[in-house]
């Protein structure tokens, strides 16, 4: 069996390089040394965090996998860098060069997958570079809960849906960083709650729209356990008897959602397969954070579940969604 992490962040080193020397250039898009990594900013907006080195050290990342025992793993880029802020068609050139270079980089180690990006802020834009992406082998796309002021459960993002559909791709979801309120900006929350918060709510809004059951061949793969999403969906589905009318039943899209198990404690872990089956369950570490799980497996190899559960957590389900042989 092979073992594989869907879930990391990768920023290639060069774009960043070319970027701040000049050598590439985006009307609205700025890289600036800061300190030994560089900050990125958009429509002369603040800067982005520090890119951490280890999104863009490939040796460092190639070492964790070997120590790690992980044989493949599926990158996105940075959330911070996709760039919605940007004009539609300038995004749309971002996210192709920034998807261009996460292929680039990830054909220098055959243990990474790709995924890409899209100018979500503009869904008929998204569409098409999704479907080109697809066409050219790309396995899917990593994107954020929200986009444009928009919920993607907004009726603007059904090309986007559509494609994903058509094409069989496979769409990480997971949470941005801004736009916490002022209650989570001590503690750590920003990290520890309120990302979930963010990914909590996005799914309530698509289970209720009924977007992964209308666009069943999309494989939704969902950050962080989905979050409080299995704990609170007996509640959600009470407050569909309730509203009947303006609901879609939430249990049914439920079932068409995977999550990865960056979840930290075993007993969750377990309660997650109890609710959603082992096959909707992916190993996950969200390297290279801090916050995330840099030793991915022994959550899995930990928790009380049955060998062919485990397997199937391990790299089976994710092998057959990636379609390797």
């Amino acid at each position: 069996m092979t073992t594989i992490d869907v879930h990391a962040h990768l920023v290639p080193a060069a774009l960043l390089a070319d970027l701040a020397a000049g050598r590439t250039r985006f009307p609205n898009v700025r890289v600036e040394p800061h300190g030994e990594s560089h900050v990125v900013s958009f429509v002369d907006g603040p800067p982005t965090r520090p890119v951490s080195p280890g999104l863009t050290d490939l040796a460092q990342r190639g070492a964790w996998l070997g120590e790690q025992r992980i044989e493949r793993q599926l990158v996105g880029g940075w959330l911070d860098v996709f760039g919605y802020q940007l004009p539609a068609a300038e995004g749309a050139d971002w996210a192709e060069h920034l998807t261009a270079a996460i292929v680039e980089q990830a054909c220098e180690d055959d243990r990474l997958l790709p995924l890409g990006t899209v100018p979500l802020q503009d869904p008929a834009r998204a569409a098409a570079a999704l479907t080109a992406q697809r066409a050219a082998g790309v396995p899917g796309v990593m994107i954020a809960t929200r986009a444009g002021g928009r919920e993607l459960d907004d009726p603007a993002f059904t090309p986007f849906w559509e494609a994903a559909d058509v094409s069989g791709a496979i769409v990480f979801l997971h949470p941005g960083f801004g736009g916490a309120s002022e209650r989570y900006t001590d503690f750590g929350l920003v990290n520890g709650l309120a990302r979930l918060e963010d990914t909590t709510v996005t799914l309530a809004r698509l289970l209720y729209a009924g977007i992964p059951a209308r666009y069943p061949g999309v494989k939704v793969i969902v950050a962080h356990g989905g979050a409080a999403l299995p704990y609170v969906l007996g509640r959600l589905t009470r407050n569909h008897l309730l509203h009947r009318d303006s609901t879609a039943d939430p249990v049914e899209s439920f079932g068409h959602l995977y999550f990865d198990s960056v979840l930290f404690d075993p007993s969750t872990v377990e309660f997650l397969v109890a609710k959603t089956g082992a096959g909707r369950v992916l190993l996950g570490s969200d390297y290279p954070f801090p916050i995330g799980d840099l030793t991915p497996r022994a959550v899995v190899e930990t928790a009380n579940l049955k060998p062919d559960e485990r397997s199937l957590i391990l790299g089976g389900t994710a092998a057959a969604l990636l379609e390797l042989s």
